[in-house]
């Protein structure tokens, strides 16, 4: 019972262990090595550069948002979508030609596409050609003109290095920016709309709070199409069916939380297989007494009566007895006899005289005097009687 408590308490102090270094490190070592380009973009990520804050606000202000965990030609099949944003997509998991395909008829019959990332390279309908340059930008970021996206805005707060956005065709029009380039630009495309912003700190969760941000966060969805307005989390490996499609699993990707889990059930196996296995010797299987104790009482005592032993039976009977007093007079085993008995006659009823001739005949028995089977019984009689009014049965120490 001891070592299984060692062991449960050593698997326990384990798994506490891997819990705190998971946290230490893994969380630590994931956010000192993002930073504005490599940050992870997704409306899941509560980090510095993730976009929870801008998904969350405009849950909270009624828009009613969701998140795309499919295919962008699950759109063909989807007439609740009315505005997509895609948010700085990872370079590996860009959207395949049919994707980008289906979208392109999406937005062609009226939705709303919403393109955040300071590379952007696409070729749309009408021979409209989008694509961004990198730059250092060092002047105010205000409206060009006063368009609807540019509304309320007197400066956006932008990082370095950012990048100007280009779009060529008839009804691209250029909304944010500085004297060098543009930052927010938008076409139309058919019956729907694209609007380009170069710069995702704009939505961040540490950015979406300063300057004109919000407001430009906000005015993007100005005039939208109706439905709903859906992030794109299917390229960010939310993947509907996955593991982190979402919920509460999803939440927690890029954390150390899955690590503990996966952990977790490893300890659990672990300690189960622990529990469930002997780390020992085998124990030899109980065999059933085939006599009873009165059996074998009856038959040493014929084998004593047979071989005249009685100063045997005596001592094995005797000896016993007279450990027995010992330990409850509390004298040692080498004391004398009438000692012993005087001392048991003043702790009790019990006659000295007649325990000291009881006992001075049982040792000249073991000595070898003869004693008839009568003489025998009655003595141990004597014996058993005594015991019983002291209650000497415990075991002697």
């Amino acid at each position: 019972m001891k070592k299984s408590t060692k062991a449960i308490l050593l698997v326990g102090g384990i798994f506490l262990l891997l819990v705190g270094l998971n946290f230490l490190l893994s969380t630590g070592s994931r956010q000192s090595q993002e930073n504005e380009s490599t940050g992870d973009r997704s409306s899941f990520a509560a980090t510095p550069f993730g976009t929870l804050a801008y998904y969350t606000l405009l849950q909270e202000t009624g828009h009613p948002v969701t998140r795309l965990v499919r295919p962008y030609t699950s759109l063909r099949d989807s007439s609740d979508i009315g505005t997509l944003i895609l948010i700085s997509l990872p370079p590996t998991s860009n959207p395949s030609a049919e994707e980008f395909d289906a979208v392109q008829k999406w937005v062609q019959a009226g939705g709303l596409l919403i393109i955040i990332d300071r590379e952007i390279q696409v070729e749309l309908p009408g021979n409209t050609q989008v694509h961004t340059t990198p730059a250092y930008i060092s002047s105010p970021v205000r409206p060009v003109q006063p368009t609807t996206l540019a509304k309320g805005i007197r400066r956006l707060s932008v990082t370095n290095p950012s990048s100007y956005v280009t779009v060529s065709g008839s009804s691209s029009v250029v909304d944010i920016g500085d004297n060098l380039g543009a930052i927010v630009a938008d076409t139309k495309v058919g019956r729907g709309r694209v609007i380009f912003i170069t710069e995702p700190h704009i939505v961040a969760n540490n950015g979406i709070d300063e300057d004109d941000n919000l407001t430009l966060a906000l005015n993007v969805l100005d005039g939208r199409p109706a439905g709903k307005i859906a992030f794109d989390e299917y390229h960010h490996g939310y993947g509907a069916g996955g593991l982190f499609s979402g919920g509460l699993l999803g939440y927690f990707k890029g954390t150390p939380v899955p690590w503990i889990l996966v952990q977790a059930i490893l300890l659990s196996v672990l300690l189960i297989y622990s529990r469930g296995r002997r780390f020992a010797r085998p124990l030899p299987l109980k065999t059933e007494r085939r006599t009873t104790n009165l059996e074998f009482v009856s038959s040493m005592a014929n084998i004593a009566r047979i071989a005249r032993a009685s100063g045997l039976a005596m001592e094995n009977i005797y000896s016993e007895f007279r450990r027995r007093l010992c330990h409850y007079t509390g004298l040692g085993r080498e004391v004398d006899s009438p000692r012993l008995a005087k001392e048991v006659a003043s702790r009790s009823r019990i006659s000295e005289r007649s325990l000291r001739d009881l006992m001075a005949r049982c040792e000249r028995i073991i000595r070898g005097e003869r004693a008839s089977d009568s003489e025998m019984l009655n003595l141990v009689t004597r014996i058993r009687d005594i015991e019983s009014n002291l209650k000497l049965w415990g075991p002697a120490k």
